[in-house]
């Protein structure tokens, strides 16, 4: 019998546990194997925290259990990517984790996966015959990362504004045109290290990004904690403009909210959003069966309705829409390229942070 919770996966985890006895599960080197795998540990814990809706989680389980002819027991609790960060690296010590399924961001999984918490899996050719676009979702991560984690969904930042309070043809093009004098009191930005600018790092380095945040620091900017408390911020009209993620735009806009998002016409800064298998989850064939499926097939059901791209599925209809519009302009995209860029970053986000404490 099917079940979907929304309690901690941790309630769940004992059970899982038991079974483990500590010891790693072994899974299957294909796709019949592992469908087989699946039958015989009946049980698939996922704590993804997308989609937000419980009817669409519902459509996917049912979904993915006709694609494999599975009758097995579901358990979504869904999960801040920062909570399970934290789970998986206090968990997976003593050689076993409560879940199976999880998601979080490209920066934030690179010590998990240095430490050997995310199942290396070759995804592309376990999957090749089976799932349309599973090689893609393989790219987006440095050449370290290869085979460990797939592209759930790409967070696209760029500048959102208020059009109750300013006209389109007056924002800013350029990331560094926020700078301008006239936006004084006027900008809303994340506390939280200034981004998505500081992750212009990637492709300017640190000098050029430091003096960028040390112009829109002189522009007393309303600092906020998250991308989502300055896109509330615009919203409200406590500033005119700010950063924002194109995402959360789209389900502000959906609300009836005085928001909207454009490209900036230099960078558009790319963080992408990943699901991973942990090397120590207690069903790895479910896992590794769910993971490869809901990037590929399950994201192409639900992404439209929930406002989530990948810019490389080639079924992605809103990574279409993405892409197209970042053309239009002639914007960069930025994303990481290589691990020693997570250090590169670490280091600059360490001055910007100091910068903002002396304003």
């Amino acid at each position: 019998m099917r079940k979907l919770s929304h309690l901690p996966a941790l309630l769940v985890a004992g059970t899982m546990f038991a079974t483990l006895g500590g010891a790693a599960v072994q899974a299957a080197e294909n796709v019949e194997d592992l469908v087989a795998g699946a039958r015989e540990e009946g049980n698939l814990v996922v704590l993804l925290l997308q989609p937000t809706k419980p009817e669409s989680r519902e459509l996917l389980i049912d979904a993915f259990k006709d694609k494999y002819d599975l009758d097995i027991n579901i358990e979504w609790a869904p999960m801040h990517p920062t909570t399970l960060m934290s789970r998986l690296a206090a968990e997976s010590p003593s050689g076993r984790f409560s879940a199976d399924v999880g998601q979080g961001s490209v920066d934030d999984l690179w010590p998990s996966v240095q430490a050997g918490y995310v199942a290396n899996v070759d995804w592309a050719g376990l999957f090749a015959d089976n799932l349309r676009g599973i090689a893609a979702a393989t790219g987006g991560v440095p050449p370290e990362m290869k085979n460990s984690v797939l592209a759930m969904y790409d967070l696209v930042y760029g500048l959102i504004w208020n059009p109750d309070f300013v006209d389109e043809a007056d924002l800013p093009q350029k990331v560094a045109d926020m700078a301008d004098p006239k936006w004084q009191g006027k900008l809303a930005l994340n506390a939280f290290h200034i981004a998505p600018v500081d992750y212009l790092n990637y492709e300017i380095g640190h000098d050029a990004t430091v003096e960028i945040v040390e112009g829109l620091l002189n522009n007393n900017p309303v600092l906020k904690d998250g991308s989502g408390a300055v896109g509330a911020a615009v919203s409200a009209g406590e500033a005119a403009i700010g950063t924002g993620m194109a995402y959360a735009t789209d389900l502000a806009i959906d609300r009836g909210e005085p928001l909207r998002f454009r490209p900036f016409t230099d960078y558009t800064p790319v963080l992408g959003m990943k699901v991973f298998v942990p090397e120590y989850a207690p069903n790895p064939n479910a896992a590794r069966l769910f993971a490869a499926w809901f990037v590929t097939e399950g994201m192409s059901m639900v992404g439209e309705e929930e406002h989530l791209g990948q810019l490389t599925n080639p079924d992605s209809a809103v990574g279409a829409d993405l892409n197209r519009r970042i053309g239009e302009v002639g914007s960069h995209m930025v994303s990481v390229s290589s691990a020693a860029q997570f250090d590169e970053l670490t280091a600059t986000r360490k001055v910007i942070d100091e910068m903002i404490a002396g304003h």
